[in-house]
């Protein structure tokens, strides 16, 4: 094992006591320009991988769902699910209607400095944490 890693080491240092000029400026951005497009090329399949996966588990889930549930039922829990929305739309509006806009400012401004207080705290242990 030692006799193979002895030629080994030999081998290296011949090849490197191997006179050899630099390589030209134009090699080398070519080389980058294409090591930089297979990056490229390598991102852009794995992002078209994942979106036919998910165009792929959409159309099964599509697919499940008409067949374990009958497309009546499908349209009338969407139509309740509207009507829920629509009742809860509704309330909200009433009752900003009823509140008086002075009760919303102080709410507002209470619920401002409260979350600015958080970002600070935060903020402030983060820098502790940094130093």
């Amino acid at each position: 094992m030692s006799r193979r890693a002895d030629e080994s080491d030999e081998l290296t240092s011949l090849l490197q006591a191997l006179p050899a000029p630099e390589p030209s400026a134009e090699l080398l951005a070519g080389a980058r320009r294409r090591y930089l497009e297979a990056i490229e090329a390598r991102d852009r399949r794995a992002v078209l991988t994942g979106l036919a996966a998910a165009v792929v588990s959409l159309v099964v889930l599509a697919t499940l769902l008409t067949t374990a549930i009958e497309p009546a039922a499908l349209v009338a829990w969407l139509a309740e699910a509207a009507a829920d929305l629509a009742r809860w739309v509704t309330g909200v509006g009433v009752v900003i209607d009823l509140v008086p806009l002075s009760i919303w400012m102080s709410v507002v401004l209470g619920s401002t400095a409260s979350v600015l207080s958080l970002v600070l705290i935060a903020r402030a242990r983060w820098l502790a944490l940094m130093k």
